[in-house]
Parts: C-alpha cells; structure tokens; sequence
C-alpha cells in the first residue's frame, strides 16, 4: 500500500499544504519547526483517529483558521486508489473512505484496511524517530537484549514491560521461603490461629452452661426494668397532674370571661387598616400640595424662557454653516497673494538670467514655442554637436597619421642603411645554396645519433629483463619439478598408478617447458638494429667533412634576406598610410562645411528667439525651455488674479448681507468674526430654550396625570374607610378603637385557653373531680417501684459474677470467635492466592505468546537483521544470535560475541534500525504499510550514514519509506525527486498548484 498524495486542509501551523507524486522513497526536508513532525502526526491521525481531548498527545488544532484535518490517498494492489478524508466532527473526527468504484463505509473498510492494526502498533512498527532509538540507551544492561528480542518479535518492548509487571506483582503477593510478600504473612497466620482454636475447642462445654444462666438472667432483668420503667412513668404522669391544679383554675376563670364577651365582632386586621389608611390619606394630601406647587413653577419657568421675537433661525444658521467657507476663502486668497509673489519672483529671474529687457519681456507671449520650434532646435543642436564632434575626431585622427607615416620614414631609411649592394647580396646567394646540402647533412647526423642513444638505453633494459624471467622460470620449474617428484614416489609407494603416471607425465612437461623458455627470444634483435645505426651515422659524418662552405656568409646572407622583407612591409604600409592621410583631409573639409551650415540655422533660431548673438549654441535648448516657462508663469499669472478677483466679490457681497441682518436687530459688531460668535450664542440661547420648553412641556403634562391620580387614590381610601366602619358596625373612629380593645381581649383569652387545653389534657377535668384517689394511687406506684428496684438490684450483681467467669474463658478467645476468624483468614487467604494464580496464569500465557513469536516470525527477522545490520557495518558483524535464555549477542568478523549493551552507541542504533526493518520486511505482505523515520541517523558518522541511507534506499523497493529530517547532508545524498523541501512550499501562494 504506497501513500501517493497528502492534503492538509488544516493541522498544526499548515494550512492547505499539498505534496502530489510521492515517490518510494520520499525525503521530507526542513529545519526546526518547519512541520516534519506535523507531518507524521497528521499521516497517523488520518489513519487512526485525531487525538481525544482527555489523551496527553498533542491534537495539532490550527490556531489562525478555522479548517482542521485533511485527506491521504493510497496505491493498493487489493483495492485500487483509496482516498481517506479526515476532518473535525466528534472526538477523533468524521472520516470518509473513497474507492475506485465509490463511497463505502468508513468504519467497516478502515480496520479491514489495517488488517486490525491501530495506532500504537503501527508506532511501534513502523515509525520510529530518534527518542525510539535512544531509548535503547536508557535501558539496563540485562534489559537491553530482551528488549532488541522484543522488537523484532512485535515491534515494541510493551510485552516484555508487561511481563516484568507481572513477575513483580507476583513476587509481592508470594515468593517461596521468602517471608515479607503478603501470601507468605497470611499463611504464617493461618497457622497459628488454627492451633488457638483447637484450645478453644476444649473449655467450650463450661463456657456454654455459663452463657444459658446469663441469658435468663438477661431476660428476667429485661422484663424487671421494662415494668419499672412504666411505673416510673405512670407515677411521673400523675405528679404532673398533681402540679397543675393552679392551671385547671386559670382555665375555668377564663372560660367565665369569654362567655360574657361573646357576640364581639371586629374585622380582621381592623386596626391596622385603620392605621394604614389614615397614614396613606396624610400622605396624599401632602403630595397633593407638593404638585399643585411644582405646576405653578413650571408655569412660571415656561414663561420666563419664551422664543425671541422675529429672530430668523434658519437665516442665522446659514450665515454660521456659511462662516468656514468664508474663511477657507480668505485662507486661499492669501494662498493665491503668496503664489502670484513667487511666480512673479521666477518670472523676474528667468527675465534676469536670458538678459531680457522689459519690453522683450512684455512680448515673450508672442513668441512661437511650439512642438515644431522645440523639435526644429533639438534636431539642429544634435547636427550641430555630431559634426562637431566628428571633425575633432577627425583632427585627432589627421594628427596620428601624420606621426605614423613620419615613423614609417624614419624606419624605411634605417633598414635602407643596413642593406649590402646588390652585387655582395648576390655573391652571398651562391654561397648560401651550397652550405643547403651540409646543413641537411648535420640535421640528418644529429637525429641517427639520438636514435643510437635510444637503442643502447633500450637494449640495457631488455637485458635486465631477460635475466629476471630466467631466474623466475628457474624457480618455478624447481618447485614443480619437487612437487611432482613428490607425487612420483608417493603414487609409487601406495601402488596408486594413476597418480604415478600423472606424476611423471608433470614432471616431463616441466622440463620440456624450462628448455623452451631457455631458448626463448634475447635482446640479440636490438643488438643488430644498434650496429646498423651505427654504420649509417659513420657513413653521414664522412659526408659531412667533405662539405664546403662560410657558415658566417650564410649567417649574413640570411640577415640580409630579413631585412629586404622588412623594408618591403615598411614600405607597403608608408604607402598604404599616406593614401588614408589624404582621404582623411578630403572628408575633414565636407565636415567643417557642415558644421558651418548648422551654426548658421542655430544663428536663425537665437534671432527668432530673441537671443543675443554670442548666446551659446549649447545652451539654447535649455534657453528654449525657460522662454516655455516664462510663457506658462505669465498665464499663470492672469489667472491666478481672475480667481482671486471672483473670491473678493464672493466675500463682499456675503458681508453686506450679514451686515443688514445684524443691523436689522441691533447688534453691533467690528469684524465678521465677532458677528458670527454673537450669531451663535444667540442660536445656542433659543436651540436650549426649545429643549427646555419641550421638556418642561412634558413635565406640565406629567404633572397633570400625577393630580388626578392622586385625586383618584383619594376618593378610594376614603370609600375603604367607610366600608371598614360599617364592617364594625361603628360610626366613627372612637368607636372603632373600643371595640378594638375589646375584640382583643377575647383574643387573647382564647389563645390562653389553647394553651391550657394543651398543658391539662381531657383527663384533667376526672382528676379535678377525684383529688383524694390521685393522691392514694401516686401512694401506691411509689412502694411497687422500691420492690421492683431492689429485685433488679439483686440479678445483677449476680449477672457481674457470671460476666466475670466468661470472661476469664474468653481471654482467649472461644471456640465460636476463634472458628469464625480462622474461616475468614483463610477466606481472604484463598483470595488472595486465586489473585496471584491469575497472574501466574497471564505470566505463562505471555510467555507461551512471546515464544510463539519467537518459533514463528523471529528467526526470519533475524536472518533478514543480520543480512541488514552486515551491511550497516560493512561486514564487521557477521551474524546475530539467540540463546535459550532468550538473550542476545553478536558476533564480530573475528568470531567474538559481543551483547548490545557492550556495543557502542551508533552501532547499538544501528543494530535496533536492523531489527526493526527485518520486522518491517517480514511482515510486508500482512501489513504492506508505509515506513516514517523521523531524523534517526544523527549519531552515525559519514560513512555509516552513507550506507545506512543506501540500505533504506534498497528497502524502498519492498515497502515505502518516508524520511524526515533537518539535516542538509543527509539531503544531499538523494535526486531532486527524491526530496520535498517543506519551508519552499510553504512559501509558495498556493500549494496545490
């Protein structure tokens, strides 16, 4: 199953971040928090669920947008493209799955997908970063083989933490002849309680007749104290009764008293009411006064702040909305007054500095300074300067040739005076043409004696060479010879004939073979070729002494054919440069004339400009430009004036009407400003005149609503007060407050009566009646609770006896107690030990599933680990072994077994990176995930990192590889297409793209 494409709508700091193309072997580069981890994350949160809110694991939610998860599509040989969509929704996200053929349903396809996998197996199996392959590191030195055993078993070492778990936990609860675990304290225990209740089994008998006697006693006692408990209670009763008679006196007066004041009716709360509604009409009369008074004054408030007669608001308010215009105008025109000065500044030096006189001045309006005298001067200023400037340059060239042909002269005679007459020139020719022949002579001699010098050096080599072969092949041919001779007497002792024959044929073929060396080829070849050289250079030299001729004639007659060529070229060129002279000074005329007809044209122009005669040419474009600006300054000008003139009028005529708006009223003023400030207090005065007459208005009307509800509230407490007298049957208020006291009074007595009935009861009214009899009976209840006070006294000093005795038998326990203890010590005793049976139970099942692994899938990931971790060391460890107790060791070229813990650092990791690939390899087909390493390679050195990354490269032919990491070296060892760069793509518009 390959990862083709990863698409992250939001997660962590990326957003819409897009990789298309994934190869199989895929680098992701980037430095510190470019998000390389981000990626990993996202890639397992896809595949199993974003992270709950309750788990530690970072959940990556964007914090600058609002889009989190994203989508991964897959290659499967099984199923096609699959593309599985993950995006927030519930605790670990709303996911969807997409087929080739459609939709299907995410949470059946995806466990069948992973093949049951979830994700702390697939950390475990195939993504591991640097702090996994640390963590070997940390680990004891007994630990560290068990653990590489485990994580090349399942991929992670939580099986063997779990089995250490375990053990501990059964070392806790029992550990044979040990003492401190629980199982083995309870057990001690147990013992020396079943030994204390079979004591107690024999005083059982004794302490049972005890136990009968005490029980009657118990109960006797039990019945004694329950009858004098009523008698107490009956006799306490009755002397109650007997205080109360005071009480029961009380109640018969007040039952007098109620009959003569009954027939009083009064209603309910009636004082109160009364008081209530004599307070609330006090009340409303003062109100009403205090409103009648607030009318008035509002009244009076009202007409003191009437509106201003004739005064026209809105024409005030245009002539304040109008003011800022009206300064905003004079602030232009003394803008407009400052640039008419500086314009008239710059037109006076522009007049200045083209030495204008006023009248020139005065008609510079007139001038034509269109496009077509700007184009016309601009072009005959370039003529001008371009001719100009070709005859300078035409004067400099006159001037060099006029040198060159000068030193051409000079040179011409010189050669002239070192040349011999024509007659000595050719006496020297025949000289010359017969030293030829010597001298090819003298070159022939020179080249056969380096040929002779070649062949004595090449002949002494040979030599030398001829004579070390020999002396090889005489070694070779003795130590044959002895070995087959050897066979020989061998094979002849043994009577082996085969090995006889075969001996002596060996032993003939050496010789033979010695003598055909020795008559091999010699340096004798060269010898002859040296000779014939040699004959031959004798030959030359002869040839050689017979030769004639001066070789200092030749000498000169040579130096005289050099300086004939010399003088030839001189010449040629003397020639050549004196025509070029005189084309030259033809074309430096037609220049000069040219030059002379455009000065006059610029001549023309400064006349129709205006300008004096020795102005510079150079400067009349620029003279040009200034009259263009002298005309646009004076346009400028005029109409800077025509505006100001309209701002002037504006103002004069805006000032006349406030004038006679102020006058028609009587206010004086000095300046417009003033006018307008006393414009707007006057404003301000009637706008707060109208929000005050406005709510003083509402609050009249207010107040009007408030009277009559008063009124209203008035009339109403006076009918309730009228239906409350006649409720009492009374007239006035007098009468009222009698009848209250009254009505009162019988209240009280009837609450007094209450209370009595409460205290007395309805059997008060028979004691009354039978004083005498209440005395006998409290009389008699007395002298039944002395006889039963002293029955009970009796049984239970009797009872103390009998608990004493008992106790004596129970110091230690009785038999009952001591059974029902030992049964619950042995209770808790058998549960405890079912506790450590389960945990034997899972220890032996952990160990059966571990060597299950163990026998199935382990030697094959070791086979493939060794293969692995061989080439990681470039063969320095050979092989990797097992042993029964289920440790590990290596074992190095040179045969000696060493265990991970004595393996240095880089190779204990690299050792681990083995083993878990082996794992990966092994498993491809079940689980055909991608592998994610994140930077695991920072602790090897150049070489080993170079085949480490050579390894992964190889790997990625089985199962796809991804490779985080910051580092620029490790980089560098892949294709471009190899490599995701995660910062440039971040930096990119739009990613998808």
């Amino acid at each position: 199953m390959k990862l083709k494409q990863i698409h992250i709508y939001g997660f962590g700091r990326l957003n819409d971040f897009k990789v298309d193309n994934i190869e199989d072997m895929q680098l992701f580069f980037g430095e510190n928090e470019a998000g390389k981890s981000t990626i990993m994350s996202f890639i397992h949160s896809i595949l199993f669920g974003f992270p709950t809110l309750q788990q530690s694991e970072l959940r990556y939610e964007p914090k600058t947008h609002t889009s989190y998860g994203g989508k991964l599509v897959f290659d499967s040989e099984k199923y096609g493209e699959i593309v599985i969509e993950r995006v927030k929704g519930k605790a670990a996200g709303d996911v969807n799955v997409l087929l080739e053929n459609g939709p299907t349903e995410a949470s059946d396809f995806l466990p069948t997908l992973l093949n049951g996998t979830d994700k702390t197996m697939y950390r475990s199996i195939f993504s591991f970063d640097l702090q996994g392959i640390q963590e070997i590191q940390r680990l004891k030195e007994d630990d560290i083989g068990k653990y590489l055993i485990a994580a090349g078993t399942v991929g992670t070492d939580d099986l063997l933490q779990v089995e250490k778990q375990i053990q501990r936990e059964l070392n806790q609860l029992f550990k044979p002849g040990g003492r401190k675990p629980m199982l083995n304290e309870q057990l001690k225990n147990l013992r020396h309680k079943e030994q204390q209740l079979k004591h107690a089994k024999q005083q059982n008998a004794l302490y049972e007749s005890l136990l009968a006697e005490i029980e009657e006693i118990n109960s006797r006692v039990k019945t004694s104290k329950e009858l004098l408990d009523n008698r107490k209670e009956e006799h306490g009763s009755l002397s109650d009764i007997f205080k109360k008679w005071p009480l029961i006196k009380e109640r018969n007066q007040i039952k007098k008293r109620l009959l003569e004041l009954d027939g009083v009716a009064f209603p309910m709360d009636g004082l109160k009411r009364l008081e209530k509604y004599n307070d609330r009409l006090l009340e409303i009369s003062s109100t009403l006064k205090t409103v009648e008074q607030r009318i008035a004054n509002t009244k009076r408030e009202m007409k003191e702040n009437a509106f201003l007669v004739d005064f026209n608001k809105n024409k005030a308010e245009t002539f304040i909305r109008e003011w800022p215009k009206q300064q905003q105008e004079m602030e232009e025109l003394a803008k407009l007054e400052h640039v008419i000065a500086g314009a008239r500044t710059e037109y006076e030096s522009i007049v200045a500095e083209l030495h204008y006189s006023s009248e020139k001045a005065q008609s510079v309006k007139c001038l034509n300074l269109g496009i077509d005298m700007k184009a016309r001067i601009k072009e005959t200023l370039q003529q001008y300067m371009r001719y100009e400037g070709r005859m300078k340059d035409l004067e400099d060239r006159l001037e060099l040739d006029r040198k060159e042909i000068i030193a051409l002269e000079n040179a011409c005679e010189a050669i002239e005076k070192q040349l011999v007459s024509e007659s000595t020139f050719k006496d020297w020719k025949v000289l010359y043409e017969r030293r030829e022949s010597a001298a090819d002579l003298e070159e022939q001699r020179k080249e056969l004696q380096e040929e002779v010098e070649g062949l004595k050096n090449r002949k002494k080599r040979a030599d030398e060479i001829y004579q070390k072969k020999k002396s090889q092949t005489v070694i070779l041919s003795s130590a044959f010879l002895l070995i087959f001779f050897s066979m020989f007497i061998w094979g002849f002792l043994s009577k082996q004939w085969t090995l006889t024959i075969v001996a002596v044929a060996g032993i003939v073929y050496t010789i033979v073979s010695f003598l055909r060396r020795g008559e091999g080829t010699s340096p004798d070849f060269i010898t002859e070729t040296l000779n014939a050289k040699r004959e031959k250079l004798k030959k030359t030299e002869e040839l050689l002494e017979t030769s004639i001729g001066d070789i200092h004639v030749v000498h000169q007659f040579k130096q005289q054919l050099v300086l004939r060529e010399k003088w030839k070229d001189q010449f040629s060129r003397l020639e050549e440069q004196k025509k070029k002279f005189e084309e030259s000074c033809s074309l430096l005329q037609k220049v000069r004339d040219s030059v002379d007809a455009e000065e006059k044209k610029l001549d023309d122009i400064k006349v129709k400009l205006g300008l004096s005669e020795n102005f510079s040419h150079r400067k009349i474009e620029d003279a040009f430009s200034m009259l263009k600006e002298l005309q646009q300054l004076d346009q400028q000008i005029g109409e800077i004036e025509a505006q100001k003139v309209q701002i002037l009028n504006g103002q004069e005529k805006w000032h006349e009407n406030l004038l006679q708006f102020l006058m028609e009223r009587d206010i004086e003023f000095h300046e417009p400003a003033q006018a307008i400030y006393i414009l707007q207090k006057t404003l301000k005065k009637e706008q707060e005149k109208e929000i005050l007459l406005k709510e003083l208005g509402k609050k009249l009307s207010e107040l009007n609503v408030n009277i009559l509800q008063i009124q209203n509230e008035k009339a109403a407490l006076l009918s309730s007060l009228n239906k409350l007298f006649e409720a009492a049957d009374v007239t006035c208020e007098e009468d009222f407050r009698k009848k209250s006291r009254l009505f009162e009074e019988r209240n009280h007595l009837l609450e007094r009566l209450a209370l009595l009935e409460d205290q007395l009861g309805e059997e008060d009214d028979k004691i009354v009646q039978n004083h005498d009899e209440l005395q006998r009976k409290i009389n008699r209840l007395s002298e039944e609770m002395n006889e039963l006070s002293r029955h009970l006294e009796e049984d239970r000093n009797r009872l103390a006896i009998l608990n004493q005795e008992v106790r004596f038998l129970e110091e230690g326990g009785t038999y009952t107690e001591n059974l029902h203890h030992f049964r619950q010590m042995r209770s808790t005793f058998n549960e405890e030990a079912h506790g450590w049976a389960e945990l034997a139970v899972a220890a032996s099942l952990l160990e059966k599933v571990m060597g299950k692994y163990k026998e199935g899938r382990f030697p094959k990931v070791i086979r493939k680990a060794t293969e692995y971790f061989s080439f990681l060391t470039d063969d320095e460890y050979i092989r990797l072994h097992v042993h029964p107790d289920g440790n590990l060791t290596v074992e190095r070229k040179d045969r000696i077994l060493f265990s991970p813990a004595e393996l240095s650092r880089g190779t204990g990791e690299q050792l681990y990176i083995a083993i878990r690939l082996a794992l990966v390899h092994v498993l491809k087909e079940e689980y055909p995930f991608p592998v994610i390493i994140d930077d695991g390679f920072v602790n090897f050195d150049q070489e080993r990192t170079k085949r480490m990354l050579q390894l992964i490269q190889n790997f990625s032919a089985d199962a796809q590889v991804l490779l985080f990491t910051c580092h620029g070296h490790i980089a560098n060892q892949f294709s471009d297409e190899q490599v995701i760069h995660i910062q440039q793509r971040l930096l990119q518009p739009n990613v998808a793209e």
